[in-house]
Formats: C-alpha cells, sequence, structure tokens
C-alpha cells in the first residue's frame, strides 16, 4: 500500500490545507509570523514523517517515523492552541482544526499499537504495514483525548 493512501496520511494532509487556508488571514504581525511558521511547519511534518517512515517498509524503523510524527502532531496542537489563546483567527475554525488533529494524533498512535503488535509477533526484520487494521479506538487513552 502506498503512503497516500493510508488513512492517517491522508488525515495529516486535510490538516495542512486547514491550517494553510488559517494562517494565510493572520493579521500581518510579529506574533502571528512566529505562530504561522512554526504552526505549518510542525503540520507539514506529520505527513512527511509518515512518508518518510513508510518508504523503510522495516518495523522498528516505521516505527521510529510515526513517533515523530506524533511529535509533529502534538506540536501542532500546542501551535493551534497559542492561536485560539492569541485571537489570530475564528474560533471554530481553530475549533475544526483541532479536533482534525485530535483524529490525526488518535489515527497515529492507533497505527503505532498495531506495528507493535505486529512487530512483537513477527520481528522487525520483515514486517510491513500491509493488513493492519486501523483502530479508532485506543483502550489506553483518555476518553477525551
Amino acid at each position: 500500500m502506498d503512503y497516500k493512501e493510508l488513512p492517517v496520511y491522508q488525515k495529516a494532509r486535510l490538516l495542512v490545507k486547514g491550517i494553510d487556508a488559517l494562517v494565510k488571514k493572520f493579521p500581518n504581525t510579529p506574533q502571528a509570523w512566529t505562530v504561522s511558521k512554526q504552526l505549518f511547519a510542525s503540520a507539514t511534518s506529520i505527513g512527511a514523517n509518515i512518508a518518510e517512515g513508510r518508504g523503510r517498509h522495516i518495523g522498528k524503523e516505521y516505527e521510529m517515523f510515526l513517533y515523530y510524527a506524533q511529535g509533529s502532531a502534538n506540536e501542532a496542537d500546542h501551535w493551534l492552541h497559542t492561536c485560539k489563546d492569541c485571537q489570530l483567527g475564528a474560533d471554530a475554525k481553530m475549533d475544526a482544526l483541532i479536533n482534525l488533529n485530535i483524529e490525526v494524533r488518535k489515527l497515529l498512535s492507533a497505527t503505532l499499537t498495531s506495528l507493535q503488535r505486529n512487530i512483537a509477533q513477527h520481528g522487525s526484520k520483515t514486517l510491513k504495514e500491509e493488513g493492519i487494521e486501523y483502530l479508532t479506538e485506543d483502550p489506553d487513552l483518555p476518553p477525551d483525548f
């Protein structure tokens, strides 16, 4: 399966499109420049890490890049909340992007959980992601995650 077909990658791309539209409407202030640069960089890094990791097809290496993507999704969450705190855009738009980013974070967590299970069963040298089901509910996450 090509990385572009992965649901987590597709959601990450939607997040980038939404953030791109958001930052284009920011005011022309030093604060907005800083936040927009950091927010856009962290959001684009999510999909980039998924794509790079998927290209390696090796369990432990792929897992490492999914963790990088998870870190970038957490950073994007921080910057989205900073946007909201600093009133850089419409609350409804930022809330929608925050919720979309939560979906991305859940999918990343579910992907990691499935990948780790397969690594434990099959080893990290030969694992490919084909056939992994994406869990939408992770029992280890709080219900409001």
